[in-house]
């Protein structure tokens, strides 16, 4: 009889736990961005600019807005050297720096992509 009422208990909490163990995982929010490691990368990569780095954040979450709206990372880099051109001229963003540039932003402030 007291296996009975244990097996019981046990049984109760599992089927009272379960359910809250999956909303507490569907519930979840997403993965945070990681503007640090943004920064960091995109120093490391000779990237910087005019604004400092709240501009820098600026452009990697606009480029997270554009990925989300269906824009590839191709098209993102070409208009991110275009971008760069037409506002610094020769000190520009190199075609290897706008790769890195939407590469970091994708891996670091995009979570959901």
């Amino acid at each position: 009889m007291a296996a009975q009422r244990r097996y019981g208990r046990f049984v109760g909490l599992a089927v009272m736990g379960g359910p809250l163990l999956v909303a507490g995982i569907v519930l979840a929010g997403p993965a945070r961005a990681d503007a640090t490691s943004y920064l960091s990368d995109v120093h490391n990569a000779g990237i910087r600019e005019v604004g400092g780095d709240p501009a820098l954040l600026q452009t990697g979450q606009r480029l997270c807005l554009e990925i989300g709206y269906g824009a590839s990372t191709g098209q993102l880099e070409s208009f991110a050297v275009q971008q760069s051109d037409a506002e610094q001229g020769a000190r520009g963003l190199t075609s290897q720096q706008a790769y890195e540039l939407v590469e970091y932003a994708v891996a670091d402030l995009c979570p959901n992509y």
